[in-house]
Parts: C-alpha cells; sequence; structure tokens
C-alpha cells in the first residue's frame, strides 16, 4: 500500500499502476511507444476500463477489503467523478461491488462536465486544480457526521480527488476517507 497526502482524513493506493515501462521510439505518426508491465491490480483495472472484463469489479472490490481494516464503519461510499462516458464505469462498478459486498450505502453523488480541456494533457496541479473546481460538482445532500470513503482507479496528481474532498466537505462530511486502486510512480 501507498500512502497519499492531500486534504482528505488518510488515503491510500494499493499499488503502483505500472512495474515498468520502457521507451521504444516513435510511431509513424509521431506517438511515443512503450513496452509496459502492470502490476495485477493495474492489468485488472486496465482490463475493466478497457476491455470491459466487468468481472475484475468484484476481484478490485476484493482486494480492497482484503488490504483495509475498519471498512464496516464507514457511512457512504461515493466513486470519483468520471469524465468519460463508457459502456461499463469502472469506479462506480467497484464502487457497487464493494458497498454489496460491505453492505455500506453507495451514492454516486460527484459529477464531472466534460467540457473542459481533457486533464491527461495538463501537467500543472494548479491548472488542473482551477479546471476542476468548475467542473466537479455534488448533489445536494447533508453528509453530516458521516464517514465517506472516497474511491477512484488512478491517483495522479489528484487533483481529482483533492477538489472531491472539498466538496464533500463542504456537504458536511466528517472524515473523507480515500482509496485508489493505482498510483501512477511520477
Amino acid at each position: 500500500m501507498i500512502e497519499l497526502i492531500g486534504n482528505w482524513t488518510k488515503g491510500f493506493a494499493l499499488d503502483y499502476h505500472m512495474q515498468n515501462s520502457i521507451f521504444l521510439g516513435y510511431s509513424e505518426q509521431g506517438h511515443p511507444q512503450f513496452e509496459s508491465k502492470r502490476s495485477m491490480i493495474g492489468e485488472w483495472l486496465f482490463q475493466l476500463k478497457y476491455r470491459n472484463q466487468t468481472q475484475n469489479a468484484k476481484l478490485l472490490a476484493d482486494c480492497i477489503i482484503h488490504n483495509f481494516s475498519g471498512l464496516e464503519t464507514i457511512d457512504v461510499i461515493v466513486p470519483a467523478p468520471f469524465t468519460q462516458e463508457r459502456i461499463n464505469q469502472p469506479v462506480p462498478l467497484i464502487a457497487q461491488a464493494l458497498s454489496n459486498s460491505l453492505n455500506i450505502p453507495y451514492h454516486p453523488i460527484l459529477r464531472k462536465s466534460n467540457n473542459h480541456t481533457a486533464l491527461k494533457n495538463i501537467q500543472d496541479k494548479a491548472q488542473k486544480l482551477a479546471i476542476l473546481k468548475n467542473s466537479i460538482t455534488i448533489d445536494d445532500i447533508d453528509l453530516s457526521s458521516r464517514k465517506i470513503l472516497l474511491l477512484d482507479d488512478l491517483f495522479d496528481s489528484g487533483a481529482t480527488l483533492e477538489v472531491s474532498t472539498e466538496k464533500l466537505f463542504t456537504q458536511h462530511a466528517k472524515h473523507v476517507f480515500t482509496i485508489t486502486l493505482t498510483k501512477t510512480k511520477g
């Protein structure tokens, strides 16, 4: 496990997304090419996200349960907001599987508008935060004295989790704990 530092109460990533990545050169279109080896969790996540291997949602939820004690004290599981529409959204699928296994309510109350520049093309965290503060919204829900588990798939700069945590605290959450499945090495 990797501790994640941010404005949340406590946060962790289960593993790094990649074990190693070797630059191979450029494609005919000028795009960099890599030979990459993902961690086991990174591979399960990749297969869920890009190959629609939906059975991996339960595997990943089970990994969370196996690696974290005290989850039974959580009041609500909230998936981080997503930008890109997919047939099967990985984070909500994993959050729902976790909710079902732990019998903890699942509330997808965070939303992200997709009328902004793709964040993966922006390196500056301050710029990402500025964009996200205007694009992430939260449903009008009273979270007074609630302990929230905010779940995401990949931790890069932490900007999405940071703004999401702010939004949860504006709804009076007592604690916001974050778990991401993987973290980039950057």
